[in-house]
């Protein structure tokens, strides 16, 4: 609990893929250290699809047994058309069923709500501006993607990772960009109310790629004033979150640049990890937590 608030965040990154066990390992580490810091009740593991969720999932899960942080098995799908849906399961089991559905590039974005209901998922839609071609609304349409909201459970309506890019320069126009650009940045750090159903979840999300990089989650008050006992029932009431700040970096200019170099640098990877997976031609050994098998 924070500031009595019970905490969640519904889009969070391992990102360990492909790496060798020593610098797994300390990943990992900084994963407990960071999460031990910030005291987050709840954090879904959205490993992207392309990126061994699963594996994911069960190496953060680990990594923080010993923490009242409980890690929710997830995965932050890719349809067809390049759109990214998050799918929140209510344990491991359901997560390695589901993956066998929803496999990457091989679903239509129009088909989300369905395929959560079929897997039995609470799906989230998340940054549905943000620059490039991930977001539904960027890639679907401003009308397409109102209408696909009313088949989902929640809306990501602050996501953390679109900080970097306004604490860098962007925040109030004093860097020289793009308008276009500069609105995707806006709508990704906060979707305009009228660009939000009110009648599903609303999700404040971290989107954090490295583990000191979970700056803002969602957070709500609840009647007993105590952490639910079934979290996934609880999601499933489709809460409106409240923007929570659990890492204030206040001043630390550098550390802002750095933190928006590390966000850029792996964003770039993983989008050449997505072409190459996404036309076949991946290869080489992949680094598989023994439960995945």
């Amino acid at each position: 609990m924070i500031n009595g608030r019970v905490t969640f965040d519904l889009h969070y990154h391992t990102n360990v893929y492909r790496m060798q066990r020593w610098n797994r390992d300390r990943r990992l580490a900084q994963h407990r250290k960071c999460l031990g810091e910030t005291g987050v009740d709840y954090v879904a593991s959205t490993e992207h699809a392309y990126k061994a969720p699963l594996d994911a999932y069960l190496y953060l899960r680990d990594a923080v047994l010993d923490l009242p942080t409980e890690i929710l098995p997830a995965v932050e799908a890719i349809s067809e058309e390049g759109v990214d849906i998050i799918f929140i399961y209510p344990d491991e089991d359901a997560l390695r069923s589901a993956l066998r559905v929803i496999q990457p590039f091989k679903w239509k974005a129009q088909d989300m709500g369905r395929l959560g209901r079929d897997t039995g998922a609470i799906v989230v839609i998340p940054h549905p501006f943000t620059p490039g071609r991930t977001g539904t609304a960027n890639v679907l349409g401003s009308e397409t993607f109102m209408q696909l909201q009313e088949e989902v459970d929640y809306i990501e309506v602050h996501n953390g990772l679109s900080l970097h890019f306004l604490e860098n320069g962007m925040r109030g126009g004093k860097a020289v960009t793009p308008p276009k650009l500069q609105k995707s940045v806006e709508y990704t750090y906060r979707l305009p109310d009228e660009l939000r159903l009110n009648q599903i979840g609303w999700a404040v999300s971290s989107d954090a790629h490295f583990p000191s990089h979970q700056t803002i989650v969602g957070g709500i008050e609840t009647a007993d004033g105590q952490r639910p006992s079934d979290w996934f029932s609880f999601l499933k009431q489709r809460h409106h979150f409240k923007e929570t700040e659990v890492r204030n970096h206040g001043n630390r200019n550098l550390l802002k640049l750095w933190h928006g170099i590390e966000s850029s640098y792996c964003t770039f990877g993983e989008a050449v990890e997505k072409k190459a997976q996404r036309a076949g031609l991946t290869a080489g050994a992949k680094h598989t937590h023994p439960d995945a098998a």
